[in-house]
């Protein structure tokens, strides 16, 4: 053998060592590196979970005195009325295009205040008409003043579609 064919075997050798000591040995030291990594992360978390579960019903007990402080029965009322919506959305295909502020009138006379909600929704007659039965019969969030029915086209589109403005009034 020539020291030419020597020194490739003493090469290859080499080669063929560093993969084994990498197989059997380096490359599951690694892997349980970062497993012990990744559980210390864990523990991190863990220990810290009752510090942030501490702080966090701090801050709960703070934003329901906010809350209570600040609660006022229409704002309440809107939500309910919204979600009410939104479910019966999710029942009857319609869309809510838009739900303004409520309108807010107190008689001078009588200290009676009345709340009156506004909101438009999009979809065919058969879900409007019972959209609005729901919300007088169904549930006592008010009396349903007035139903606007609404045909319009989009022009880009060429198609029409039906639009429905209610008017809600709650009695306080």
């Amino acid at each position: 053998m020539t020291q030419r064919n020597k020194n490739i075997l003493l090469i290859v050798g080499l080669l063929l060592m560093l993969f084994f000591a990498y197989r059997f040995g380096f490359s599951k030291t690694f892997a349980i590196s970062s497993e012990v990594t990744k559980l210390e992360n864990q523990k991190q978390a863990y220990h810290s979970a009752s510090a942030q579960l501490a702080a966090l019903t701090n801050k709960e007990k703070q934003l329901d005195e906010i809350l209570q402080k600040n609660n006022v029965e229409g704002s309440s009322l809107q939500n309910n009325i919204l979600k009410t919506l939104n479910t019966l959305s999710n029942e009857s295909g319609f869309t809510i295009v838009t739900f303004e502020e409520p309108h807010i009138f107190t008689d001078e006379a009588t200290q009676k205040t009345t709340t009156t909600y506004n909101f438009t929704i999009q979809g065919d007659y058969k879900s409007l008409i019972n959209v609005v039965y729901s919300l007088e019969q169904k549930y006592s969030f008010g009396n349903v003043i007035l139903v606007d029915f609404e045909k319009k086209k989009n022009f880009r589109t060429r198609k029409t579609y039906l639009q429905c403005n209610v008017l809600l009034q709650r009695l306080n």
